[in-house]
């Protein structure tokens, strides 16, 4: 995922931390960092297809499957 295409996402979704990311897809605190910090240095986010897909879901406003 580009860099500019994961600053989106955040700003679209409101979100402005990475604990936020932890706290929406469950994913590990140190990953969530990892893809700020590469955001932010315009490098490009390492993103698993999964993770992409539950970003899509939070960005649609579609919960948890099951909740």
């Amino acid at each position: 995922m580009t860099s500019e295409d994961f600053k989106s996402w955040m700003n679209e979704t409101g979100i402005r931390r990475a604990s936020q990311i932890v706290a929406l897809l469950g994913v590990a605190r140190n990953s969530a960092q990892i893809w700020v910090n590469d955001a932010k240095a315009g490098r490009d986010v390492k993103i698993k297809p999964t993770v992409a897909l539950a970003m899509s879901a939070v960005a649609a406003g579609i919960p948890a499957w099951g909740t």
